[in-house]
């Protein structure tokens, strides 16, 4: 429990830290961020932040995408990559949770939202390095043997990267995405 509020922690920081500029391009047209290329060597190539990954096209055997709420408090949208090997590949987006309904619930609210602040006012004298988005893990009780996660701290660029995965699936063809 106490990694996940730390990751939901994290994951304020960096949405408060992340928030576009006037002008500022989020859709990947016209630069370097978001691009997505077809090669012709049938590799995937994913090159986030948090590391690369590469995969040959014809070992994905299935592709998923799914959203789920963690213990009431954090909102994950994750996609996963099925492999012909014991390797499982995770890529996720997590938020927190936005509630509305009974005092009880809008009691954790405010509870979220004055944590919200919190991070906010950290965010503003730490380095931009450090709010990153990071997987953490808890070992040994969050290991996962042939599991790679990958976290990413934008939904539009894990819609992106699902997006880029299904064309490579579907026809065989090897693309470079970067996030």
């Amino acid at each position: 429990m106490k990694t996940l509020l730390i990751a939901l922690g994290l994951s304020i920081a960096v949405s408060l830290h992340a928030q576009t500029a006037p002008g500022q391009n989020t859709t990947g047209q016209g630069g370097q961020q978001g691009q997505d290329q077809v090669t012709r060597d049938g590799l995937w190539q994913g090159h986030l932040k948090g590391g690369n990954y590469i995969v040959r096209c014809n070992s994905i055997i299935a592709l998923s995408k799914h959203e789920y709420v963690s213990d009431g408090v954090a909102r994950v949208v994750e996609v996963n990559i099925t492999l012909n090997s014991a390797q499982i590949v995770r890529f996720y987006f997590l938020e927190p949770v936005k509630v509305e309904g009974s005092n009880m619930v809008n009691a954790g609210q405010q509870a979220l939202d004055r944590a919200r602040g919190m991070v906010e006012q950290a965010a503003g004298r730490v380095s931009s390095s450090l709010t990153e988005p990071k997987v953490v893990k808890n070992y040994p009780s969050s290991t996962h043997a042939h599991t790679v996660e990958f976290v990413l701290k934008d939904e539009e660029r894990l819609n992106s990267l699902f997006g880029s995965l299904e064309r490579s699936l579907r026809t065989g063809q090897g693309r470079v995405w970067t996030e």
